[in-house]
């Protein structure tokens, strides 16, 4: 049992992405919100941030997790708050546009990074507008 990445049309979603999906059942608390079936549609919610100290986005009844992005090169890499680097990656040439702009790598310059609050929810959950994406920062 777990998630596959898909785009709301169906297709998969073949990026770093899927590295990340494989541990994200763990940390956003999906298990419980499978409740027996053996696939779900949820929405991958990314929640930008002006820095590590804002307050953390809530969704009741989901978890919502903070991470960020930092570039190298033509590379980005999802670090976990405290600095831990995860195996998810994404390269600017190689990966789907979508994804690269839906995670703001496209908005780095080499050595930023971007803070953001991340939550996978059901696909009919409704989720208040937050602010517009913020310039990216040093780490």
């Amino acid at each position: 049992m777990g998630y596959e990445p898909l785009w709301p049309d169906g297709a998969p979603v073949a990026v770093g992405l899927n590295a990340f999906c494989k541990h994200g059942q763990r940390l956003l608390g999906l298990t419980r919100h499978l409740a027996g079936c053996q696939e779900k549609l949820i929405k991958l919610i990314c929640l930008p941030l002006s820095g590590r100290d804002d307050n953390l986005n809530r969704i009741p009844g989901y978890r919502v997790r903070r991470f960020y992005l930092q570039r190298t090169g033509t590379m980005g890499r999802l670090h976990f708050m405290d600095g831990t680097p995860t195996v998810a990656t994404f390269e600017l040439d190689q990966d789907d546009p979508r994804v690269i702009n839906w995670v703001g790598l496209n908005l780095l310059d080499d050595g930023d990074a971007l803070w953001f609050d991340l939550a996978a929810v059901e696909v009919n959950t409704a989720i208040a507008p937050t602010r517009p994406r913020l310039q990216a920062v040093g780490v």
